[in-house]
């Protein structure tokens, strides 16, 4: 009986201390809870006096779950509007058709994070320049539970950048303007005079036929060189459409010398080194030309008591170890373009920042800072590489790095002349053009060789036009015209009445209509002003003779005898095929080929880089182009790489031509 008592007396003494303690935890606890409340009161009370940033929460698959009154004044939505419903639709509807939206939920889940800036739709269906940010939440085991996404409303910095930018320009077309205007007096001269000496020899009935010819050459040579000087005048100001194409940089800097000894000034002698045997390189030449006046101007700024400025050509190769070292530079054979001065040189954090957008060292009112940043941007752009080498008191190089373009030099010079493309059983051309003199010289020109011409000078006479000859093969307008109706709104009517019309613009510059983001609009064909006969000709002979092909294909192998198999089947079975040998050659022929193509079949094995990067650089520029992917290997990884991504087929190395075709027939390509 001791015994027992005694366990009684422990037990009875034990739920007492149990008791305690179970008191001391539930008071724990509740502070724990008043806590975790006053930091969510703080919290929510924080988020919802954000008004900057639109702050909500998504569940995993991206629905909304709640909504900040930041988020309300961006986008416009109430609460009881959004909650509930899917965050996709605050994109674009070309970012929804590609898959935006839930590619950043993926990168999110996957890496933690997403960034980026883009485009953005408010209730009213107005556009805004955002920056977002996504960030996974996940539970304790580390399954994904929700995303956190904020989002700040850009429109005005980015307004404010693109003027800073056209400033930039502006100021280079002011570093210009006396050069331009001495070089225009100049042509203007050469272009009048031997048009007087046409003029004079006409008049005698014994005229010289080789003097005639004389003066029209200088004329015609005069008015190409007023033509060079305008294109380049309106890509600083980018009313130029800007397009990439293989350049003879020795030609380009040839060119370029007169002009830049007359706008650096007679304190700095101008020197030029060019390398004999120079490669081509792919880069668009009028951006090119920017970055040259850019970098010029920057290095007579850097020698204001006069001095020495030395433009160099190379041919280089970039090894391995050197691309390593660098960001994002890949090993190769690179054409290099280097500009020296002897100036004051740059410290080492003045360095640094020389491609930081609106960074400069200049005074107030002496430049934006923007002139390196777009030497940077233009050459990251083209995939290139830049650098900077500098030294207080002993001047500055900048070495810029174009990837050679591989394509084999065409036999023909510019300057050869070449049968015209003539007119093809009496094809029918509507021309419509307000200015009288244009639409008298192009429809004589295309009468001329062999087209059947209609012409009209607004865009509803020429729709009537279209309406009463159903047999016009091409639309041929300008993209200003009277009336109302520009050509762009004019070939969309067209389009309507005569969905298989060809269609080809021309116009002086291209603001707007058929231009944005300084490139022409998909599926656009454009012949600038001023233009030739011949350059008109063989633009409608590209245009024409693409209705006649059923496919075109752009097959991308290095293994010559693969390369010549895939053209063979390809071939067979009807379609146009273009080789490219490497994936900057591809990219450049991308950009070439009239009319682009109907698909693009890719090697994994390049020997510049991997297939599937190759894949992602076409699709930034080509978002809906059809790409089939070769692997001579087990292509799993490449397959879960793409598998959310449309039109995109693979095929398994050695392929026949039945399997080849079945891959193209996914997208609807006859084969």
């Amino acid at each position: 009986m001791t015994a027992r008592t005694e366990a009684e007396g422990k037990l009875q003494e034990l739920n007492r201390t149990l008791e305690q303690r179970a008191e001391q935890r539930a008071k724990e606890l509740a502070a724990r809870v008043v806590q975790l409340e006053e930091t969510e009161r703080r919290f929510r009370i924080l988020v919802e006096g954000v008004t900057d940033y639109a702050i909500f929460m998504l569940n995993p698959i991206g629905t909304i779950v709640n909504w900040n009154p930041g988020a309300q004044r961006i986008k416009g939505y109430a609460p009881d509007e959004i909650i509930g419903q899917h965050f996709s639709r605050f994109y674009t509807e070309n970012d929804q058709a590609n898959r935006v939206p839930y590619k950043a939920l993926e990168t999110a889940a996957r890496t933690g994070k997403y960034e980026a800036e883009g485009w953005r739709v408010r209730k009213d269906g107005t556009q805004f320049w955002a920056s977002v940010v996504i960030n996974a939440i996940r539970d304790s085991n580390g399954e994904v539970i929700g995303f956190a996404k904020v989002t700040r409303d850009l429109t005005e910095r980015k307004a404010t950048e693109e003027r800073l930018q056209l400033s930039q320009k502006m100021e280079g077309i002011g570093q210009l303007t006396g050069g331009v205007a001495h070089d225009f007096n100049n042509l203007l001269t050469v272009i009048i005079g031997n048009l007087e000496a046409l003029q004079r020899q006409l008049q005698d009935d014994d005229f010289d036929v080789d003097g005639l010819k004389r003066s029209a050459d200088n004329a015609m040579r005069g008015a190409r060189r007023a033509e060079s000087l305008t294109q380049r005048l309106l890509a600083f100001s980018r009313q130029q459409p800007l397009e990439p194409k293989p350049i003879d940089l020795g030609r380009l800097v040839t060119g370029m010398s007169d002009l830049l000894r007359r706008t650096l000034g007679e304190q700095i002698s101008v020197e030029t080194v060019l390398a004999g045997g120079l490669w081509r390189a792919m880069a668009d030449p009028n951006q090119l030309d920017v970055a040259i006046v850019n970098l010029a101007v920057n290095a007579r700024d850097a020698m204001p008591k006069g001095g020495k400025l030395t433009i160099e050509t190379a041919n280089v190769h970039l090894d391995d170890r050197y691309a390593s070292a660098q960001v994002e530079v890949l090993p190769g054979q690179y054409v290099m373009l280097a500009v020296t001065d002897n100036g004051m040189g740059m410290p080492p954090e003045v360095k640094a920042k020389a491609f930081d957008p609106f960074f400069t060292t200049k005074e107030v009112g002496h430049g934006t800072g923007l002139g390196l940043s777009q030497v940077y941007g233009f050459v990251k752009q083209s995939r290139g590489h830049v650098k900077i080498y500098s030294e207080v008191g002993e001047g500055t190089t900048v070495k810029i790095y174009l990837p050679r373009y591989a394509a084999p030099a065409q036999d023909a010079e510019e300057e050869m002349i070449r049968p015209l493309a003539r007119g093809k059983n009496r094809e029918t051309v509507l021309v419509v053009e307000d200015d009288e003199d244009v639409r008298s010289y192009s429809t004589d020109s295309l009468r001329d060789l062999g087209y059947s011409v209609l012409e009209a000078s607004t865009a509803r006479i020429a729709l009537q036009m279209l309406e009463s000859h159903p047999q016009v093969a091409v639309l041929f307008t300008d993209v200003g015209l009277p009336g109302g109706m520009n050509g762009r709104q004019l070939a969309e009517e067209a389009k309507r009445l005569h969905p298989n019309l060809k269609v080809l613009f021309t116009t002086g510059y291209a603001r707007n209509a058929i231009v944005h983001e300084d490139r022409l609009d998909a599926g656009v064909e454009l012949l600038t002003k001023p233009f030739t006969q011949a350059a008109l000709s063989e633009k409608l002979r590209d245009i024409i003779d693409a209705k006649s092909i059923p496919a075109r294909v752009l097959l991308v192998e290095d293994e010559v005898m693969i390369q010549m198999l895939a053209v063979e089947y390809l071939e067979e079975a009807g379609i146009k095929v273009d080789t490219a040998t490497s994936a900057n050659e591809a990219l450049s022929k991308l950009g070439l080929i009239p009319g682009g193509v109907d698909a693009v079949i890719i090697d994994m094995g390049l020997p510049d880089r991997r297939g599937d990067v190759l894949v992602r650089e076409i699709r930034a520029s080509h978002p809906s182009l059809p790409v089939v992917i070769a692997s001579g290997g087990d292509n799993a990884d490449v397959s879960n790489s793409f598998r959310n991504t449309p039109f995109i087929a693979f095929v398994r190395k050695p392929y026949t031509s039945v399997e080849l075709c079945r891959a193209l027939r996914r997208f609807g390509i006859r084969c």
